[in-house]
């Protein structure tokens, strides 16, 4: 009856040494927040951007009177995640990869259908010259009565929830040099926000080389016993 081999001396310890170098590297997990001035701002006409905060709410063209600006009705509102000075920043890069991203918002509404919000509202990273998609639509997680604001928070994974690919998500905030543009839509004021991101560390080349040599002197010693 053969026995199981053994493995021992040199390529035992080469194949521990692999072993150790592949095990899983640690996360790195970076946070950046923006909040808002106030959550009910001094509005401003129709046709004007109003800064409220980390925010900037959008006028809307195409609002009919008597709209105003700022008061979470019909309007657009963007903002950047700062996440260029934070002490990990440059560690999480370096781990060339993301496995989570987790989107915290916190709304401010007076627009209700049948007691529910927000209606059809959207979130997602976009600036200037685009997006990524699919964008996130929020479900209705705020009761209230239509014309009388009321606030809700919500938490959505980015990745799990959303389905955005990690690759992008990860290349956004390295494109943007540590900034992370969003965008939020249309019917509520955004009075904070908080992105937490999770690394996903890439293995070196060299660790994937000693491993490879530690399967390789397994094998051999394998079939040197047979």
């Amino acid at each position: 009856m053969k026995t199981r081999p053994i493995l021992h001396g040199a390529a035992a310890a080469l194949l521990a040494t692999a072993l150790s170098m592949v095990a899983p590297a640690q996360a790195t997990v970076i946070t950046a927040t923006a909040t808002a001035a106030s959550s009910l701002p001094t509005t401003v006409p129709v046709l004007q951007d109003l800064i409220n905060g980390d925010f900037l709410i959008h006028a809307n063209n195409q609002a009919t009177l008597p709209h105003v600006t700022g008061d979470g009705v019909d309007e657009s509102t963007t903002w950047a995640f700062d996440f260029s000075s934070h002490p990990q920043y440059a560690a999480f890069i370096a781990d060339g990869g993301l496995a989570e991203a987790r989107l915290t918002l916190t709304l401010n509404t007076a627009f209700f259908v049948g007691g529910v919000g927000p209606i059809t509202d959207i979130a997602f990273p976009a600036d200037a010259n685009g997006g990524l998609f699919p964008g996130w639509t929020l479900p209705t997680f705020i009761n209230g009565v239509a014309g009388s604001y009321s606030s809700g928070s919500l938490t959505t994974s980015l990745v799990a929830q959303v389905g955005m690919n990690p690759a992008e998500l990860f290349g956004w905030l390295a494109s943007h040099n540590g900034q992370f543009p969003m965008i939020y839509g249309d019917d509520a004021i955004v009075t904070s926000a908080s992105l937490t991101l999770v690394s996903a560390p890439v293995p070196e080349p060299a660790t994937w080389a000693m491993w490879g040599l530690g399967a390789a002197a397994l094998l051999h010693r394998r079939r040197g016993a047979r």
